[in-house]
């Protein structure tokens, strides 16, 4: 009996062997699976206007451009955003917008960001000590939450606010 279990032994061996290589690529393709997305999307700044303007607590509404450079649909659950102005927090919020961006697609969102008054009056102070207007340079970054996905894409883009007319809105000016 044992001579014929160790006769068995190496070929035993091979099985388990084969079987382990197996569940090694399932896992690794399995891995792979979960995220389709080859590049990040592009997410940027189109355009601010106000909206609700309160004592301690002001509104803006924010167009962002998302593009997609991937061959596969991102279908968009919600977004998660902050705005920084001269690198200095200015505005921040969530949407809960659906929204499904075709491969090599865009879409515009708009999605609304809030801000609280000490914030406003640090960029008034800073855009009050710039001469020339230059514009100013802001920087937008978040989360993009995407369905069937648990990891959710991340964006960051930086571009400078263009300077113009104060009663126009203000308009945005990319990478």
């Amino acid at each position: 009996m044992a001579a014929v279990m160790v006769r068995q032994l190496p070929e035993l061996y091979r099985r388990c062997r084969s079987a382990g290589i197996l569940l090694c690529a399932l896992f690794l393709a399995g891995c792979a699976s979960l995220q389709p997305y080859a590049e990040m999307p592009r997410v940027s700044l189109v355009s601010i206007k106000p909206q609700d303007m309160q004592m301690l607590e002001q509104r803006f509404m924010l167009e962002l451009r998302i593009q997609n450079p991937n061959s596969v649909a991102i279908p968009v659950e919600g977004l998660s955003y902050a705005l920084e102005i001269n690198q200095r927090e200015f505005a921040y919020g969530v949407s809960q917008q659906e929204v499904s961006i075709p491969p090599y697609g865009e879409a515009l969102l708009q999605v609304e960001v809030v801000s609280n008054l000490l914030n406003v009056m640090r960029q008034l102070q800073q855009l009050a000590g710039t001469a020339g207007g230059h514009g100013l340079e802001y920087r937008l970054r978040g989360k993009i939450g995407v369905a069937g996905v648990r990891r959710a894409l991340p964006f960051d883009f930086s571009g400078t606010l263009a300077g113009q007319d104060p009663e126009a809105p203000a308009t945005a000016e990319g990478d």
